[in-house]
Formats: C-alpha cells, sequence, structure tokens
C-alpha cells in the first residue's frame, strides 16, 4: 500500500537509524506519527508523510521506503511551525496515496488530508488525539481553538470514511467523539520498548544524572504548561518532604510555567529536593530519568487522551499517580499499577504519594503491574492492528 501521513510537524529523526537529524522533536501526536510511519515501512508499505518545515525552505527526505515532503513554515502559534503551503501543495503532488491518514494535530495538515481523499476520491481516515482546549496561551492559539472546534473540527470528523480513537475512556471523556460512534476503531499507541532497555541499575542512572543515590525519586516527564498542573504537584511536596524528607521531585521538560515554579520552589523553601531537567530529547537520557524514578506522577486537570508518557513509566516499571481524568481509566487501573486522586487538590495528591512510599511492597508490585498491563502495546503491534484496519477500508 502506499500510505499518507499527514501531520503538521513530523520530528527531525532518520527513520532508519533514529539519529536526530534537526532541532525539532515534537510531542505525542507528532512521535506517533514517526513510528507509525517507521514501523508501516518495515512491514513493507510505502510511506509519504506530509508536514512542515521547521524553517522558511521546503524539502524532500527519502529513506528508502519512507519520503517526508517538508512545506516552508510560515508563522508559529505556540511552539508549533505552521505553513500554508502545507494547506494545498500536496494536492497537486504525483503521489497516487490508497490511504490518506489525517493525524489531528495542529492545521492545515488535517484539512489538507480531507481536500486530498476527496479530489482523488480516496479513503479518509482521521486519528483523533483530543479536544482541542482553549482559555490558554497566545492570542493566534486562542482564536484557531475557536475556530476549530466550531467550524473545522465536526467538518473533519464527519466526512472521515474512519476515525481512530485511542481508547473508549477518551470518547467518553471527549465533547465531538461520542457522535461519530459508528465509524470509531480504537487502536492506541504504541511504545517503543527497545529504547527503555538501557543497561543500568537505578543506582547507576542516578549517579549519570547526578540525582541522590539514597532518596524516593517522584517523576513528572511533560510540559510546564497549567493543565497538566505541575504547580500542583510542586505544592504537594511540601506535604510529602514531612513524611519522607529523603523524597526528590524531577520535572523533565519545559514549558512558559518554568521560571514561575522555580520561584515557586523557593517561595516554599523545597528548592534543594526538586530538580528541573528541561526538555530532553535524547531517548537514552530520558530513559535514565526513567529508570532512576520510584514513582511517576501525571496531575492533568483535563483529559490527554492517551498519554505516551504513561506506557514508557510502565514499561520502566513505575506506579502511576495520576489524576481523575477519565481518559486515563484506559492505561491506569486504580489499585492495580497506580492510584488515581482528585483532580486539582493537592493534599490528596500529596497523601496518595506518602501512602505508596511508605509501602516498599506494593511500591513494587504496582511497578510490575504497569509492565504487565502495557507489554502487548509494543508500535509494531500497533503497526500491525493499524494495517488490518487500512486493508478491511479498502476492501
Amino acid at each position: 500500500m502506499k500510505i499518507g501521513y499527514f501531520t503538521s510537524c513530523f520530528p527531525y529523526k532518520n527513520p532508519l537509524t533514529g539519529e536526530i537529524t534537526g532541532p525539532y522533536i515534537g510531542g505525542g501526536v507528532e512521535l506517533g506519527s514517526y513510528n507509525l510511519a517507521v514501523n508501516m515501512a518495515k512491514r513493507g508499505h510505502e510511506v509519504f508523510v506530509f508536514t512542515t518545515s521547521i524553517d522558511s525552505k521546503k524539502s524532500i527526505e527519502v529513506y528508502d521506503k519512507i519520503k517526508i515532503y517538508r512545506y516552508p513554515s510560515n508563522f508559529t502559534v505556540g511552539q508549533c511551525p505552521i505553513s500554508l503551503s502545507l494547506l494545498y501543495d500536496p494536492l497537486f503532488s504525483e503521489v497516487d496515496l490508497d490511504i490518506v491518514h489525517a493525524r489531528m494535530g495542529n492545521l492545515p495538515a488535517p484539512l489538507t488530508a480531507f481536500f486530498y481523499a476527496k479530489k482523488m476520491k480516496k479513503k479518509l481516515v482521521v486519528s483523533y488525539h483530543g479536544d482541542w482546549v482553549g482559555g490558554f496561551g497566545g492570542i493566534k492559539r486562542r482564536v484557531g481553538v475557536l475556530l476549530f472546534n466550531k467550524f473545522f473540527c465536526d467538518g473533519l470528523l464527519g466526512a472521515a470514511d474512519s476515525v481512530i480513537a485511542l481508547s473508549e475512556n477518551h470518547v467518553t471523556e471527549s465533547r465531538f467523539l461520542k457522535k461519530y460512534s459508528k465509524k470509531l476503531v480504537y487502536i492506541p499507541n504504541g511504545v517503543n520498548f527497545g529504547e527503555f532497555d538501557i543497561p543500568y541499575t537505578r543506582e547507576e542512572c542516578r549517579n549519570k544524572l547526578e540525582l541522590p543515590v539514597g532518596s524516593k525519586i517522584i517523576l513528572f516527564v511533560g510540559s510546564l504548561i497549567s493543565r497538566k498542573a505541575p504547580d500542583i504537584l510542586l505544592k504537594s511536596m511540601k506535604e510529602i518532604l514531612i513524611n519522607h524528607p529523603d523524597a526528590y521531585l524531577v520535572f523533565v521538560g519545559n514549558g512558559p510555567l518554568r521560571n514561575e515554579l522555580e520561584d515557586m520552589a523557593v517561595n516554599l523553601e523545597i528548592q534543594d529536593n526538586v530538580k528541573f531537567a528541561g526538555y530532553v530529547s535524547d531517548s537514552t537520557a530520558k530513559a535514565l530519568y526513567y529508570k532512576a524514578a520510584d514513582l511517576f506522577v501525571l496531575p492533568s486537570l483535563e483529559g490527554e487522551a492517551f498519554p505516551n508518557v504513561l506506557l514508557e513509566a510502565s514499561v520502566c516499571g513505575l506506579p502511576l499517580i495520576v489524576s481523575g481524568c477519565e481518559c486515563f481509566k484506559a492505561i491506569v487501573k486504580d489499585g492495580c499499577n497506580g492510584l488515581f486522586t482528585k483532580t486539582g487538590d493537592k493534599n490528596d495528591l500529596a497523601e496518595k504519594v506518602i501512602f505508596l512510599l511508605n509501602d516498599e511492597k506494593r511500591l513494587s508490585k504496582m511497578g510490575s503491574n504497569a509492565f504487565d498491563l502495557v507489554k502487548n502495546l509494543s508500535w509494531e503491534k500497533i503497526a500491525q492492528d493499524t494495517e488490518q484496519f487500512y486493508i478491511t477500508l479498502i476492501r
């Protein structure tokens, strides 16, 4: 098959070697697009990616069965480059696709997929990765979210031949997906197990990262933005440290809240027990942080569909402490591989962290359960399931 992925951003990463070739890596949608493309090519399909360049230059990259068309960036919204030529240039390419797959991240890529499928009379697949949430960010983002939710989202989902949702829990929480139940297919995100198979003990990982060897390390991985509630986690540390003075919190990620969080740590007088590691692009370095930790916390205020970080933490055998968002129930089984907390409640979060840190046996068992629950979610398996779905759709 000739498969086309339309995604507003795509990592600058060699699909054959995994080598990082440029400055932009991307978030969950982008990394998912990359992994799906890589594994579809391994399964013998020709893969075409239509996406945005990090700069004002147009380029074409060819890696065996993968061809990446990058169109010039005209401006950015948040941290995402936006290309106007991505909206129309792919419509005049000579590529005759069998499957048109829109990865529903930023515009205009999903719109381009719609126009291409309509022009070429091809099947349109839309992967839906979560409702666009307004109320924060700059004016361009706020206007974009408003326009998308009001005019584009239902149109794209309605036009699709099939919509891929990440879980039934995600559908329950979504403002839009419930209306399209007859065309929904459930295919979750996957994880690259090999990236986290590093030959180091927890102590060796901590030494390499210059983390305190004897501490109980609590890990957060993600953008430092309001809806992920890193401030709630930071505030909970005050109470956690009263019960566990050896507790140590690590934030892996960057974002607009970083300076505010660093100041907050000082004001709470807990700065010696908190590390802001910044954005970590290297997969080995990221694996070191997961392997160095005792437990993982994601206290988001709003749903995130199917967070990759929960899969990554699970592969590394970490218990998961999350907020009460419905979508997290697709990954976290309360009392089995993790615990749910009251969303936005720093005291309840502190209580749950303390509860696990007080029980080493339970902590270890939950970590083992976490791995068991995701061991069948490799990207190889997800690609195989997606391939079967494509074949059925074409037939």
